[in-house]
């Protein structure tokens, strides 16, 4: 710690006339713990200076005044402002921390408003989710927490004391099972030679496994995922042994590739999304039938597409990528940038990660050039809100569709409150479940399927929660429009998973452009 406040301490203690030991029984701490932090011989956390100023009978700020910044496992308060009854602190979290206190004294309603990043704050029966520039408000008497979601987050936090618990709680339970129109482009083309993709393809199109190729990556991922959405939960191996080999790298544990995402849950369980396998079975049949055999990726991350693309064709491919982590574990060739006159560019799930992501690819590609996107779409919609809604809509189908019970009926009652309009409800009830998976999974890489799939539901949620709050995701519709206005015209559409209604609806599309 980088403060003293034993001082300050000694001094409240004998101006309230409380001896160290009676002090120490009203905190519940030993008296050989409140000796020490009187001088200054160890770092308390803020909930046990939490506990010490309720038995002192004072406010938090009384104790820890403004000179004094108080930090605890990825957590940083610091007083700047105390006023009759109100107190203003700014709170720091760093990603993925979580900050739960006890109930405070003194009936203090806390309103926080985010200043830097995305937070989940609140008492456990009523949580929030809150972005940058907005506030929420609940009452301290109630054991809460705050968590940052994602990246590193801030927020000025206001106490105001002596204030009334009149925030009512949301309860909302409806297990109604999903019922979604389950459309799905297929491929049917007789001509196809190469005998593997040939293999592939009849999976795809009858969700029936491929035998006799267990050294397969594509193969390997495939089969799982059919096993899976048949009812057995199944992790492919190459999971299984990126548990072994990375889940104790400390170069990923300190890496990030993009701010809000874990890289280390992306390496391990990225592939266990449903639809996952599919898209480079789609993308090698367009690259075969155009004879495309030189392509560049755009954000090739852990690079999984990639290697199933290379063993499907006789490909050459050279990654885009700027996230130092995945160019050291890349095996292709990596650039910084994407080439000026590039003939063909593939992307998987990158076109709402990148920003001016349709302007790039178009400057960068040649005239007649081809653009490949397989990529997740949500609902169209015609208000922020309803974008919101599908947003909540489009990544729960893909965890429902997963036969996992854990956390099942929360999922659930959080689809069908999206269906009612009810979002504040869905995000409440998503918060709560997104708090206990990060504490479940926190630290823990292991291979048997029930965490493995927590794990993903931890990656499936931060982008569902991060995507209500940020404008990244967006309809099929809208993205051929605007591919269509700079000079992209869309020559192939498949709709491999279905999130929502009809081919235009939610779900992973393939999109195959040409540059005229």
């Amino acid at each position: 710690m980088e403060y003293k406040l034993g001082n300050r301490l000694s001094e409240l203690r004998r101006r309230k006339g409380l001896s160290l030991s009676r002090l120490a029984r009203l905190a519940g701490v030993s008296k050989s713990t409140l000796w020490e932090i009187e001088n200054d011989k160890i770092s308390p956390s803020i909930n046990t200076l939490w506990a010490i100023a309720n038995a002192l009978g004072v406010p938090f700020g009384e104790l820890v005044t403004y000179d004094i910044v108080v930090k605890d496992e990825g957590v940083e308060v610091r007083l700047i402002e105390r006023v009759e009854n109100k107190e203003v602190y700014l709170m720091k979290l760093r990603s993925n921390a979580i900050k739960r206190s006890e109930p405070h004294r003194n009936s203090p309603m806390e309103v926080v408003q985010v200043i830097k990043g995305v937070m989940i704050v609140g008492s456990r029966d009523k949580l929030s989710l809150v972005g940058e520039g907005d506030f929420a408000k609940f009452y301290g008497g109630r054991e809460h927490l705050y968590m940052a979601v994602g990246d590193d987050a801030e927020a000025i936090v206001t106490l105001i004391y002596g204030s009334k618990d009149e925030l009512p709680t949301i309860e909302y339970k409806n297990t109604r099972k999903v019922s979604i129109p389950r459309y799905r482009d297929l491929i049917y083309d007789e001509n196809v030679e190469n005998k593997f993709l040939k293999m592939l393809i009849d999976a795809v199109n009858n969700l029936q496994t491929v035998e006799g190729l267990e050294e397969s990556l594509t193969a390997d991922v495939l089969n799982a995922e059919i096993l899976t959405l048949r009812g057995k939960l199944t992790i492919p191996k190459a999971i299984k042994e990126g548990v072994r080999k990375f889940s104790q790298n400390a170069l990923l544990r300190r890496s990030s590739f993009e701010r809000n995402i874990d890289p280390l849950k992306y390496l391990l369980y990225e592939p266990l999304h449903p639809g996952y396998a599919e898209q480079a079975v789609y993308v090698a049949y367009e690259l075969e039938k155009r004879g495309i055999r030189d392509v560049v990726s755009l954000g090739c991350g852990p690079a999984y597409h990639e290697r199933m693309l290379t063993e499907i064709l006789d490909l050459g491919i050279t990654c885009v990528e700027t996230s130092n982590l995945f160019k050291a574990i890349s095996t292709f060739p990596t650039l910084n940038e994407l080439p000026e006159k590039t003939d063909a560019i593939i992307s998987f799930g990158s076109s709402h990660h990148i920003d001016n992501f349709l302007e790039l690819t178009s400057s960068r590609l040649s005239r007649g050039g081809v653009l490949i996107v397989a990529d997740e779409f949500i609902d169209d919609f015609a208000s922020e809100r309803a974008r919101k809604l599908n947003v909540v809509k489009h990544h729960l189908v893909y965890l429902l569709d997963i036969p996992l019970e854990t956390f099942r009926e929360e999922l659930l009652s959080a689809y069908n409150a999206a269906v009612e309009g009810k979002l504040r409800v869905a995000l409440n009830i998503l918060s709560k479940v997104y708090v206990d998976i990060s504490e479940g999974t926190k630290d823990e890489n292991r291979v048997d399927e029930e965490k493995a799939f927590l794990n993903f539901y931890h990656l499936e949620l931060t982008s569902l929660l991060l995507g209500v709050i940020e404008e990244r995701k967006t309809s099929v519709a809208k993205f051929i429009s605007e591919a269509a206005e700079r000079g992209l015209r869309l020559e192939s559409h498949y709709k491999i998973y279905s999130t929502g209604e009809g081919k235009l609806g939610g779900g992973t599309h393939v999109l195959v452009f040409r540059r005229v």
